[in-house]
């Protein structure tokens, strides 16, 4: 996969974000979890350019500070869940059969509930907080991969390279590792980084309900519900978690739809 400039901005872009969190993290530790009831609710200023919170902390440090724990933890889960989803698709694409119908009837089970309910049952049931809720995200969201690398897998395995591995001897692991996981690979890089968007969304609403992530830890979803009782007073606590959402959100879309766009062409040029 080779990258354009468009694509290495935008990582450098969200690199340079996660190495401002770490460096705050590190530094201003106090401004980030320590209370300061003086300077409690004050307006963006020179001195807090985001303001402060209702525990007179630095909402800039703290938003900032979020962004190691709230685009790492999505990254986790988004390769756990797309992991276990493309290996099972992969697999009941592939064998077919009773493993086909049994595994595709599980994944139609998990697709019978909205899957913001599975999460918050699941992050319920296990307590909250971050590891829980990346373990109920991760549950409930691998049914997508699997019904997609399934079909992809039917498709592939019809192809003429694959009788031609059969004929040469190879074994089924290998074929889908060797031969079928490649030619899928693109369609599935597609999906987990538009997948990316939801997930980090799902997190967010998860520590928003407080089932996700612990106060006073930074998390963009958990700041927002801080500031939800001060919309009207101090709109600043909540505005700029949204804003650096928003922001994440906007420039991984970009890059999926780069990166699309780019195996449009490929293949346009390959017919």
């Amino acid at each position: 996969m080779k990258l354009n400039r468009k694509q290495w901005i935008i990582i450098i872009m969200l690199a340079g974000l996660l190495l401002c969190s770490v460096v705050m993290e590190l530094m201003l530790p106090k401004m980030i979890l320590e209370s300061n009831l003086v300077i409690r609710l004050q307006a963006p200023s020179i001195h807090h350019f985001f303001g402060t919170d209702v525990f007179g902390r630095d909402v800039f440090v703290r938003t900032i500070a979020a962004a190691k724990i709230s685009i790492l933890s999505t990254i986790v889960i988004v390769v756990v869940a797309g992991g276990f989803g493309i290996f099972i698709g992969m697999i009941s694409g592939y064998m077919g059969g009773f493993l086909d119908e049994v595994l595709m009837a599980i994944c139609d089970l998990f697709l019978a509930f909205p899957q913001m309910l599975i999460a918050i049952a699941i992050a319920g049931i296990l307590g909250g907080g971050l590891h829980n809720a990346m373990i109920a995200l991760a549950i409930s969201d691998w049914m997508l991969f699997a019904r997609l690398a399934r079909s992809a897998t039917l498709k592939e395995k019809s192809e003429l390279y694959v009788t031609a591995a059969k004929f040469a001897g190879l074994s089924d692991i290998e074929i889908l590792l060797k031969h079928i996981l490649p030619n899928i690979r693109n369609v599935m890089i597609v999906t987990l980084t538009l997948n990316f968007a939801n997930m980090l969304l799902s997190l967010a609403g998860l520590s928003f309900l407080g089932i996700g992530v612990k106060a006073p830890t930074p998390e963009w979803g958990s700041m927002i519900s801080e500031g939800r009782q001060y919309l009207t007073s101090a709109p600043w606590i909540s505005l700029f978690p949204c804003l650096f959402i928003f922001i994440t959100v906007f420039l991984i879309n970009q890059f999926a739809k780069t990166f699309h766009n780019q195996e449009g062409k490929r293949y346009e040029t390959i017919d």
